[in-house]
C-alpha cells in the first residue's frame, strides 16, 4: 500500500479531525483492515476445522472477504467508505454472531463492544454515540429475546442484571474512549500548535539572520563581530576590510593586527565596553596596513552567546567631517581675522530690523564712532540711515538683485554730518536668519581726488612741448594747494633752466634759477619723492621768497631718461608746513613721469630738428656721390667687356687656325680639346656681349614714348620660330597693348622675358607662352605679365632671380648667361618701376612689371 493516502475528491477523511491526525488514523486503519485480512480467515479455518460448514463459518468467511474488499476501497484512497464499512461490518458480525450463539454472554459481546473502540477512532463523536446507542440497543433487544427463550442456543438463560452490567461497561467504554478522543486530540492540537510556533520561530529567526547578514555585508560603515575574551573575530564586511587596508582572510579567524593608533585609546574601549555593555561616539585615531592613521567615531554593543561573549563594533570614518571642520574653523579664522583687520569698513547685520551683529574697526572712518557703539543696535537707533525710506529702499534693492554691487547712497556719521558711501553686500544665512554683510567705503575723498586728478588731467592731456609744463605748473598750485611750482631742465654750471614757474598762482617766466642747495642735490639723488622741511628764513626758490618767517614744506622728485640719468626736476612749496599724503605722492609721481617723457621729447624734437637741418644737403651729397661712382662703374664695365672682344677673337682664330693646319694630324683628344676652347671662347664672348648691353642700358639716355609692346612681343616671337622651328608654341599675345616706356629698352625687356619662356618651355608636352595685361592695373600706370608653362622655379630661392650672372637651373639643362632677367630689372628700374616673378616646379612661372610713369632722367 502507498505510504500516504489521501481522500479522494468531494470525500471526507475523518469528521471534525485535523489533515495531520488523519494520516495516523489512515495508517492505523490499514494496520487494522491489513491484521483483520488475516485474522478472519484464520477464524474461519478454525471454525471449519471443528464445526464443519456451519451458518458461523460462513459468516466468518464472508467477513474476510468483506475485509479485502474495505482493504481495496482504503488503497484506492476511499478512506471514509472503509472506516464506515469497517465499524459497520463489525456492528453485524457482531450483532449477527452473538444472536447465533444465544445470548448476550457469548463472544460476539466483545466483538460488539471492539465496534465501539473503532467507532470512537475512526468515527465523529455524533457517529460514535449513535454505535454506541445501537450496541446498547441490539444488547437490550437480544438480551430481551434471550429472557424469553426466542433465541437458538445452549446458554443458560439470564436476566436483566446483565444487560445493566453492559450498559454500564458499554458506559464505561464509552466514557473512556470520549476521553481518550478528546485528550488525544487536545494533546495533538497541543503539539501542533507547538509545532507551528516552533516552525513560525525558526523561520523568523533564519529571516532575522538573513536580514542582520545582508546589513552587516552591506553595510557602508566599517563592521565587525570580535571574541571579547579571545579577541578572534568572528566576520567582517567589506567596508571594513576597505578602511583597514586588510583582506576578510587576514581577519576573520585569528586575532587582528593592531588597529588603534593610541593603546590607551583601546584600552579604554574595552574597559568601557566591559563596564557599561555598550561604546557609543567614542572618537579614536585608527590605524591602517599602510601606517596612515584616520580620524573615527566608534561604536560597540556586548552580546552573550552562550557562554561567549561577543563585541559587534563598528567604525565611522571621520577623516572628511574632521578635515572640513579643520578647514571651517580656518576659514572663520581667516573671515575673522580679514573682518577685524580690513582696511574697508564692513558690517554684518539682521536684514530684518537692521541690527549690528558685528562692526570692524575700519567702519569708524565711516560712521565717526568705535564698533562697540553700533554692535547689538538697530541701524535706526544709531541714527545711520537719514530716514527709514533711504534703509527701505537699500534693503528693497537687495532683496530684488541678492546682492549690492556699488549701490551709492547716504549715510550720516555721529556728527550729524552725510557722507556719500558705496555698499557692496551678500546676502547670508545665519542661524536661519537672512543678514547682509556689507562692504561700505567713503567716496566723499575719493570723489574729491578723483576730481582734482580729472582737472589737472583735463587742464595739461591736449597741450604738448612748452605749454605743456605751463599748464602742469599751473593746475598743480591748484590742486595740491601749494604755493610754487616749478618744472626744470637741469643746466649746466648749476641750477635749472624752468620750462614752468607758477608761485602764488602766478605764471613766471621760464629763466635760470637756483634752488635751495641741500634740497635740490636731496632731490636729484633720491629715486622717489623727496619730502624736507625748510626753517623760517629759507625758501625752495632764492628769487621767490615767502612772505612769513614760518617754517615750510617743499616737495621734488627728478625727472630721469630711460638710464637713469637725472635730466631735470619738479618740485613743489608750501608756504606752512604741510601733511604729504599717499594721493599727493601719488600725483607729483604721476605727473613727474609725464613730464620726463615729455621733456625727452623735447630734446628729441630739438635733435631731429637739427639732423633735419643738415639732411637734405647730405642727401644730395650723397646722391650725386652715388651717381658718379655708377657712371664709372657701367664704364668701367663696358670698357672691360669692349677691350676683352679682341683678344677672345683672336683666340677663336687661331684654333679654327690651328685645326685646319694639323689636319690629319690632330687627334681625338686633342681634338676635343681645341673643341672645349672654342665653346669657352664662344660662351665668353656671349657673356661679354650679355655684359656690354647690360652696360648699355644703364648709360643709355632714356627716351620715353607710346610704345605699341603688342607688336613688340610678335616680333619676338617670330625670331624665336625663326631660331626654332621645331618647337611647338603656343602663344597668347593680348593685343593693342601699350606703354609710356623707352621703345628701346622694352624691346630688350620683352626680348629677355619671352626669350626666357621660350626657352624653359621647350621639354614641355604642350608649351604655352601668354603675354598680357593685369585686369587690377586698370587706374594708374598699368602692370603687364609674361607666363609660361615650363620648367619653373623654386621660390625658396627667388631672391636670387634678378642678380646678374646667377641661374636657377643648371648649364646642362638650359643655356644662358645669367644676364637676362638682371638687365630686365636694370630696364624697369630706370623707367622707375618694379618686377616680381613667381613659379613652381614643373609648373611653370609668371613676371609680373610695370614701367611706372613718366619721369624725368
Amino acid at each position: 500500500m502507498p505510504e500516504h493516502i489521501t481522500p479522494r475528491q468531494g470525500e471526507f477523511a475523518f469528521d471534525g479531525s485535523s489533515g495531520t491526525l488523519d494520516q495516523h488514523r489512515v495508517k492505523a486503519l490499514r494496520v487494522l483492515l491489513l491484521a483483520a485480512s488475516f485474522a478472519a480467515p484464520t477464524i474461519a479455518l478454525a471454525l471449519f476445522l471443528r464445526d464443519g460448514i456451519t451458518l458461523l463459518t460462513m459468516l466468518v468467511g464472508a467477513t474476510s472477504v468483506l475485509l479485502w474488499v474495505l482493504g481495496w476501497l482504503l488503497h484506492r484512497g476511499r478512506v471514509t467508505i472503509a472506516a464506515h464499512g469497517l465499524v459497520l461490518l463489525i456492528l453485524t458480525i457482531a450483532t449477527v454472531t452473538t444472536v447465533i450463539t444465544g445470548g448476550v454472554r457469548s463472544a460476539g459481546v466483545f466483538v460488539l463492544l471492539s465496534s465501539m473502540v473503532l467507532a470512537s477512532t475512526f468515527l465523529s463523536r455524533k457517529k460514535m454515540i449513535a454505535v454506541v446507542l445501537y450496541c446498547i440497543l441490539a444488547l437490550g433487544l437480544i438480551n430481551w429475546f434471550e429472557q424469553r427463550g426466542m433465541l437458538p442456543g445452549t446458554l443458560p438463560p439470564t436476566g436483566w442484571t446483565v444487560w445493566v452490567v453492559q450498559v454500564v461497561v458499554i458506559g464505561i467504554v464509552l466514557i473512556s474512549a470520549l476521553a481518550g478522543q478528546y485528550r488525544l486530540q487536545e494533546a495533538f492540537d497541543t503539539q501542533k500548535e507547538a509545532l507551528r510556533l516552533a516552525y513560525e520561530a525558526e523561520a523568523a529567526l533564519k529571516e532575522s539572520q538573513e536580514r542582520f547578514k545582508a546589513l552587516f555585508r552591506n553595510n557602508p560603515v566599517p563592521c565587525l563581530v570580535q571574541s571579547l575574551d579571545s579577541r578572534v573575530t568572528v566576520d567582517v564586511n567589506d567596508a571594513y576590510a576597505l578602511a583597514s587596508g586588510f583582506s576578510r582572510s587576514d581577519l576573520v579567524g585569528q586575532q587582528p593586527p593592531n588597529l588603534w593608533a593610541n593603546p590607551a585609546e583601546e584600552q579604554a574601549f574595552r574597559n568601557t565596553l566591559k563596564a557599561h555593555g555598550r561604546v557609543s561616539g567614542m572618537h579614536a585615531r585608527g590605524l591602517r596596513r599602510d601606517g596612515s592613521q584616520f580620524d573615527s567615531l566608534v561604536y560597540a554593543e556586548l552580546i552573550q552567546q552562550g557562554k561567549e561573549r561577543l563585541m559587534i563594533g563598528m567604525v565611522v570614518d571621520m577623516s572628511a567631517e574632521e578635515k572640513s571642520r579643520r578647514a571651517l574653523l580656518q576659514s572663520e579664522a581667516r573671515f575673522s581675522k580679514a573682518f577685524r583687520h580690513s582696511p574697508i569698513c564692513m558690517t554684518l547685520t539682521r536684514l530684518s530690523d537692521g541690527r549690528y551683529l558685528e562692526v570692524n574697526d575700519a567702519c569708524e572712518h565711516v560712521f565717526g564712532g568705535r564698533p562697540e557703539e553700533y554692535v547689538g543696535k538697530t541701524s535706526l537707533e544709531t541714527g545711520v540711515w537719514p530716514s527709514q525710506q533711504v534703509r527701505k529702499n537699500y534693503v528693497n534693492t537687495m532683496l530684488r538683485d541678492g546682492r549690492l554691487t556699488g549701490y551709492e547712497t547716504q549715510v550720516r556719521n555721529r556728527k550729524g554730518e552725510l557722507v556719500e558711501v558705496k555698499v557692496w553686500a551678500e546676502i547670508i544665512d545665519i542661524e536661519g536668519e537672512a543678514c547682509a554683510l556689507s562692504f561700505v567705503l567713503n567716496v566723499a575723498e575719493e570723489r574729491r581726488r578723483r576730481s582734482m586728478l580729472m582737472n589737472l588731467a583735463e587742464g595739461v592731456s591736449p597741450k604738448i612741448g612748452q605749454a605743456f609744463f605751463l599748464s602742469v605748473t599751473e593746475h598743480m598750485v591748484v590742486a595740491l594747494g601749494a604755493t610754487s611750482v616749478v618744472i626744470g631742465e637741469t643746466a649746466e654750471g648749476g641750477g635749472i633752466n624752468t620750462l614752468g614757474l607758477t608761485h602764488n598762482g602766478d605764471l613766471q617766466p621760464n629763466r635760470r634759477v637756483h634752488l635751495h642747495k641741500p634740497s635740490a642735490s636731496a632731490m636729484m639723488a633720491s629715486d622717489g619723492l623727496c619730502v624736507i622741511e625748510l626753517p623760517a628764513g629759507e625758501s625752495l626758490l632764492s628769487d621767490l621768497p615767502f612772505a612769513d618767517g614760518h617754517s615750510h614744506t617743499v616737495a621734488g622728485i627728478a625727472l630721469r631718461d630711460p638710464d637713469g640719468t637725472a635730466i631735470g626736476l619738479l618740485a613743489v612749496a608750501w608756504e606752512h608746513s604741510a601733511q604729504i599724503g599717499a594721493d599727493i605722492q601719488a600725483l607729483t609721481s604721476i605727473f613727474a613721469s609725464r613730464s620726463s617723457a615729455e621733456l625727452m621729447r623735447l630734446r628729441r624734437d630739438l635733435k631731429i630738428q637739427r639732423l633735419q637741418d643738415t639732411l637734405e644737403q647730405r642727401v644730395q651729397a650723397r646722391t650725386e656721390q652715388l651717381q658718379h661712382i655708377n657712371r664709372e662703374l657701367d664704364s668701367f664695365a663696358y670698357s672691360v667687356s669692349h677691350d676683352l672682344k679682341s683678344p677672345l677673337r683672336s683666340i677663336d682664330g687661331f684654333m679654327h687656325v690651328l685645326r685646319e693646319q694639323m689636319g690629319d694630324r690632330v687627334r681625338p683628344e686633342d681634338d676635343a680639346i681645341i673643341s672645349r676652347v672654342m665653346a669657352s671662347a664662344s660662351r665668353m664672348g656671349g657673356l661679354i656681349k650679355d655684359l656690354l648691353a647690360l652696360a648699355r642700358v644703364s648709360q643709355t639716355q632714356l627716351q620715353r614714348s607710346w610704345a605699341n609692346l603688342s607688336e613688340m612681343a610678335d616680333e619676338v616671337i617670330r625670331q624665336e620660330r625663326q631660331r626654332d622651328p621645331e618647337n611647338p608654341v603656343e602663344v597668347v599675345i593680348e593685343p593693342e597693348l601699350f606703354a609710356d616706356c623707352d621703345p628701346h629698352l622694352a624691346q630688350i625687356a620683352l626680348e629677355n622675358l619671352l626669350g626666357n619662356a621660350w626657352k624653359y618651355s621647350r621639354n614641355t608636352p604642350q608649351p604655352r607662352i601668354e603675354f598680357g595685361r593685369v585686369p587690377a592695373s586698370e587706374v594708374g600706370a598699368p602692370t603687364f605679365f609674361v607666363r609660361d608653362n615650363g620648367a619653373g622655379f623654386d621660390m625658396s630661392r627667388s631672391d636670387r632671380l634678378f642678380k646678374p650672372f646667377t641661374r636657377l637651373h643648371q648649364p646642362s639643362e638650359f643655356q644662358g648667361s645669367g644676364i637676362g632677367l638682371a638687365t630686365v630689372h636694370r630696364i624697369i628700374e630706370r623707367h622707375g618701376g618694379h618686377i616680381h616673378g613667381k613659379g613652381e616646379v614643373g609648373r611653370g612661372a609668371v613676371f609680373q612689371f610695370m614701367f611706372g610713369r613718366t619721369i624725368q632722367d
